[in-house]
């Protein structure tokens, strides 16, 4: 049994060819890994963001219930008012 060897012809050129190749994959990954160095600064500012928006939510939560309180307060005191004009008391 022979071993056959099979010759594989790589030239100058080939090689080059993925030099470039590589050197064009390192340079898109390090433009990735740029836009990644920021991303936890980011994340606190959006964090921040969050919490201030949660904080003025929270301290606006009153004013629809005073509405509604105003209006159910305004309500009644409409229909005291029919009541009484209609006569539906005796006193």
């Amino acid at each position: 049994m022979e071993n056959p060897q099979v010759h594989v012809k790589i030239t100058i050129n080939d090689l080059y060819k993925e030099q470039q190749e590589t050197n064009k994959l390192l340079i898109q990954l390090a433009a990735e890994l740029k836009s990644l160095a920021n991303l936890p600064e980011e994340i606190a500012r959006l964090d921040a963001e969050l919490s201030k928006l949660k904080l003025s939510q929270a301290e606006n939560s009153w004013i629809p219930k005073v509405v509604w309180a105003a209006m159910a307060s305004s309500m009644t005191g409409f229909v005291m008012s029919i009541w009484q004009l209609l006569g539906g008391s005796n006193g």
